[in-house]
């Protein structure tokens, strides 16, 4: 009994010594507890504060409620060259189209082209029939002849009768009468010349040939039918030189000028440019596709390009050594107020009207308003009002 009671005592001792060495740990764990709990309170203090901070430095709304700085991202206005491309599909056309017409009555015999025809300079067109106007000339002719011996005769008997009259042998009433039929003579004579002349200016034009190198647009008359003076017969297009009539989006059309150079290409001349120029601009705006007409005269020496042909036109536009300011600092770049906000040497932001100009990747052109090296506001500048106080942030761009 005592042997057993002795070994439920012995386990009772460590257990009293376990039990008071917890006693004095606990004071120790709780102090390291705060230590660690005001650690983590200030960093999360400083984590606040710091992002209050940023969020007043980047947010304009937060900057403007605590009468902050309002925060915004600037850049310096600088020179640089532009090289904008303007581009545009569309169609080939002839650069002048030349209406023939007949200037017989007269049966037409041969008309060897058609629609399409590629034509040169002297080329036969249309031939009619010469043989009444071969008649005609030679009838002329012939009357013109007996006109002159006519004239002749009553010009020797005006000067019979003159002698006469001076010998006091002759009547006055004779000389009238052969004075009258003198001038009835010359009469005859000039009424038969230009019936011969014009009857010999209708032989040179009973066949039409082309006066230009072109194409033939549209053939109006064929064998056998008869024509009078003044009839359109023939539309030839002028192809020497050819105009693309590209179709280019209405908000290019301050960027699109007279004399700009140009270049085409068409998938039927795969790896093929052809240089040109602008010479021609369509005012009007199409109300459906939104687009105007540029023409780009295109020189065609070999008459390879022909009306209807469908191509791409560049047009190129060069602004050399121009302000420009990326076009994120324009606020209403299309309408009549276009402005910016420039930051002066007070950060101070200040609203001034510009004039922009052509824009390439997101740069544009001020042709107005901006002086090399001024800040204008990029980011921000939606929520800024004239003369607010402003600082730029770490992401503003610095001219170096």
């Amino acid at each position: 009994m005592d042997t057993n009671t002795e070994i439920e005592k012995k386990p009772s001792r460590p257990l009293s010594g376990s039990a008071s060495s917890s006693r004095t740990a606990a004071p120790r764990m709780k102090r390291s507890h705060w230590v660690i709990f005001i650690v983590i309170s200030l960093l999360l203090g400083l984590l606040v504060f710091g992002t209050v901070l940023h969020v007043i430095n980047t947010n304009t709304t937060k900057a403007r409620l605590v009468n902050a700085p309002t925060p915004v991202e600037t850049v310096p206005v600088r020179r640089q060259t532009l090289e904008e491309v303007i581009g545009g599909s569309g169609a080939v056309e002839q650069s002048e189209t030349v209406q023939l017409s007949t200037q017989l009555t007269a049966q037409v015999l041969e008309v060897p082209v058609k629609i399409g025809d590629l034509v040169k300079k002297g080329d036969l067109l249309v031939r009619w029939d010469d043989r009444l106007i071969q008649a005609t000339v030679q009838a002329n002719r012939d009357y013109v002849d007996v006109s002159n011996i006519k004239i002749k005769d009553e010009t020797r008997q005006v000067e019979r009768y003159t002698a006469l009259q001076n010998q006091n042998m002759g009547t006055p009433v004779e000389l009238e009468k052969s004075e009258m039929a003198l001038a009835d003579a010359k009469e005859a004579l000039a009424k038969a010349t230009l019936s011969l002349r014009q009857a010999e200016i209708d032989l040179e034009h009973v066949k039409l040939t082309s006066p230009i190198n072109g194409i033939v647009l549209e053939r109006l008359v064929n064998p056998s039918e008869f024509t009078h003076r003044d009839q359109l017969i023939m539309k030839l297009g002028f192809i020497n030189n050819v105009l693309m009539a590209a179709k280019i989006t209405e908000e290019k059309m301050h960027s699109v000028q007279l004399d700009l150079p140009a270049e085409t290409s068409f998938p039927a001349f795969p790896g093929e440019l052809f240089p040109g120029k602008v010479v021609k601009i369509d005012p009007n705006i199409d109300p459906i596709t939104r687009t105007f007409t540029t023409f780009v005269k295109i020189e065609n020496p070999d008459l390879r390009l022909k009306p209807g042909l469908s191509g791409f036109a560049r047009v190129r536009r060069t602004a050399k050594d121009v302000l420009v300011v990326p076009s994120i600092a324009i606020m209403n770049p299309s309408g009549e107020q276009a402005s910016v906000f420039v930051v002066d040497g007070t950060s101070h932001a200040n609203l001034r009207k510009v004039h922009p100009g052509i824009v390439v990747d997101a740069m544009m052109e001020i042709t107005n308003g901006l002086k090399e090296g001024e800040k204008v506001v990029t980011v921000g500048q939606l929520y800024l009002q004239d003369h607010d106080k402003v600082h730029s942030t770490y992401r503003s761009i610095v001219d170096k």
